[in-house]
């Protein structure tokens, strides 16, 4: 196994044993396996709309269905209910364990833990690859490994059908004059465990003398300090939305406690991504004091303290990589399920008859 997925595969196992349905959709709503009948419904809306895709183009869906990165099943077990035999296939084996903990139709779907940068199906052996919010989630050199070996394991006239971030794009800087703030802290831990996750509920009011525009990298985010010294830079991260000046709004900021116990105080700025953070600008910040507690005093409570990174592949990269293979992009259709500030595109792909297997 590559150094890159051993990496992937121990944040997704961590996730997986912690809290399988949060990581799937990052909703406090999921926490702790709740909202179960909600987290499925999403998945079965999502794979009705896919489909929905192909018969709009007049293509046919066929028997055999692959779900990559499926996770707990999601949309695996709602394709069940399109396809004669359904395959759910994910680098972790936690994942793969609650999925089959709760699978009542092993005679149409099923589960394979797969650790390898090759998926485990023959050449030319299903007809539909589904994978949305996945392949964001590792590095382009193993998403793009990933999608040749999904062209080679699908039948000529078969289908990819995949989500996948495609670039940030430059934020216009925002005016001095419009980066004013007033953060409150409404709610925050006084006491986390070293090197586990809190939450502050913050509010944010705009003072400056403009809007904030939408999808210009605006996001709430906090630093640690230490008897006045910066401890740890760049914590966590929250989008702000569009304010008007004199709005206010709520944002709940996801934290993790230094390793090293200790009083610390949580600093929360505004930052607008690679142009500066607003306390440079002259704009306040606010601290909240957090008594940080060795790891034996209690246990780690919420969902791990890991990350999940965000990557993306150029959609022009994309669509010439399957022309090159004698694909056709039937659609590139830009979505937002990588979140406001990504550019991300839902790909609706025709294997052809020509192909490369990678080596």
């Amino acid at each position: 196994m590559s150094t890159e997925l051993d990496g992937v595969r121990d944040v997704w196992e961590r996730l997986g044993a912690d809290d399988p349905y949060w990581a799937v959709l990052t909703e406090d709503t999921f926490h702790g396996g709740n909202g179960r009948a909600e987290f499925f419904e999403i998945g079965r809306q999502e794979v009705r709309d896919a489909l929905a895709v192909l018969d709009r183009h007049g293509r046919p869906r066929g028997d055999v269905a692959v779900d990559f990165g499926c996770g707990v099943g999601r949309l695996t077990y709602a394709l069940g209910e399109h396809f004669a035999r359904v395959v759910g296939v994910d680098v972790a084996a936690s994942m793969i364990d609650e999925a089959n903990a709760h699978n009542s139709v092993p005679e149409r779907v099923r589960f394979v833990h797969n650790t390898s940068t090759a998926l485990p199906f023959a050449d030319n052996s299903v007809d539909l690859v589904l994978s949305i919010i996945t392949m964001q989630h590792m590095p382009p050199s193993l998403s793009l490994r990933y999608l040749l070996d999904m062209v080679r394991i699908t039948r000529p006239g078969g289908h990819l059908m995949f989500q996948l971030p495609s670039h940030l794009p430059r934020p216009t800087p925002i005016a001095d004059s419009c980066c004013r703030a007033s953060i409150t802290v409404l709610a925050g831990p006084t006491e986390l465990v070293a090197g586990s996750p809190g939450r502050l509920r913050l509010l944010v009011r705009n003072d400056g003398a403009g809007t904030w525009p939408p999808d210009q990298l605006l996001n709430a985010a906090n630093h640690w300090f230490r008897d006045g010294e910066p401890a740890r830079w760049d914590d966590g991260r929250i989008g702000v939305g569009p304010l008007a000046p004199g709005e206010s709004g709520e944002l709940s900021l996801r934290i993790t406690a230094p390793e090293q116990p200790g009083r610390y105080e949580v600093e929360v700025d505004l930052v607008q991504e690679t142009v500066a953070w607003w306390a440079q600008l002259g704009s306040p910040t606010v601290r909240h004091a957090v008594d940080v507690m060795p790891a034996a005093v209690a246990p780690v409570a919420g969902p791990p303290a890991v990350t999940m990174e965000m990557h993306g592949v150029h959609r022009d990269l994309v669509c010439s990589l399957f022309e090159h293979l004698g694909c056709s992009v039937l659609e590139a259709v830009p979505d937002g399920r990588a979140g406001g500030a990504w550019r991300s595109y839902f790909y609706v792909v025709e294997v052809g008859e020509y192909r490369f297997a990678p080596s």
